[in-house]
């Protein structure tokens, strides 16, 4: 697909971009402060600048839907949405913990169900995780797939647990999941999270406390779908929020049916 050639040369170039300003002294000064409120550190702005100048010379025109810059008209606007998180993991790259993404989905609608093609670059390796509906996942250009663990306690368990005090009694809630599973690790962002499910690393990754931005996800969700798992809310249903600035979603991302199922089963209150 078509897509998939703009969206892996777009983020490799934008890879580029990240780690060169990451070498420089400025890369985490503070320019401002995003729609959630998080700190914008300099080194965000300008792998988002290297994402829209590269998509406009492939795409034309199209709406951008950004961590940093909210909505943004491209050529005019209209046609495809690119569904942006410029660096996933700004903390992990300001404290030189090297595990932090870029991720970029494209979507033919105005929901997360729209979306048709997506990507992750995990920037310090340089691996590049791909998706087109109806096509399956790739990993460097390898045909992906996830595991086949149908238990929490045989599972190796990835969780955001990162309340920052907007999420009260959320670890509470959360604990007889990651009590039940066999492993449990959050490496601070959720795009290579999801990619990791994808891969089979991971055989799920849960983040339920209603603060996760549909730029975060929107990519490695289809990700993870098209290598063979499943992604659910909550309430046991596919994840479908709008497009826009503000939407967040609940997920669990899991290799089975019967493994996401009990993870939402433990996570429910009880009575």
């Amino acid at each position: 697909m078509e897509y998939l050639k703009t969206i892996e040369l777009v983020l490799r170039e934008a890879r580029t971009r990240a780690l060169d300003a990451v070498r420089g002294k400025d890369a985490f000064k503070v320019v401002g402060r995003n729609r959630s409120g998080d700190k914008t550190f300099l080194l965000d702005r300008l792998a988002e600048e290297a994402v829209v100048k590269a998509l406009s010379q492939r795409l034309k025109r199209f709406t951008l839907l950004s961590e940093e810059a909210g909505i943004l008209e491209v050529g005019g606007g209209g046609g495809i949405v690119a569904v942006l998180d410029p660096l996933d993991g700004s903390t992990n790259a300001s404290r030189g913990f090297p595990f932090y993404s870029i991720s970029l989905a494209l979507a033919e609608g105005s929901r997360l169900s729209d979306v048709v093609a997506a990507g992750v670059v995990d920037v310090p390796r340089g691996d590049v995780y791909l998706a087109a509906r109806g096509g399956g996942s790739r990993l460097n250009g390898r045909p992906i797939k996830v595991s086949d663990v149908k238990r929490l306690k045989d599972s190796v368990l990835g969780a955001d647990v990162n309340v920052k005090g907007r999420a009260f009694g959320y670890l509470a809630k959360i604990s007889p999941v990651l009590e039940e599973a066999y492993s449990v690790r959050f490496m601070g962002s959720n795009a290579l999270g999801l990619c990791m499910v994808a891969s089979g690393v991971y055989d799920a990754f849960v983040d339920f406390r209603g603060l996760l931005r549909v730029v975060d996800s929107a990519a490695g969700m289809l990700i993870v779908e098209e290598a063979g798992g499943v992604v659910l809310d909550q309430a046991g249903r596919r994840p479908d929020p709008k497009l826009e600035p503000g939407s967040r979603v609940s997920l669990v991302a899991a290799s089975t049916m019967e493994l996401a199922s009990e993870i939402i089963s433990l996570f429910r209150p009880k009575g």
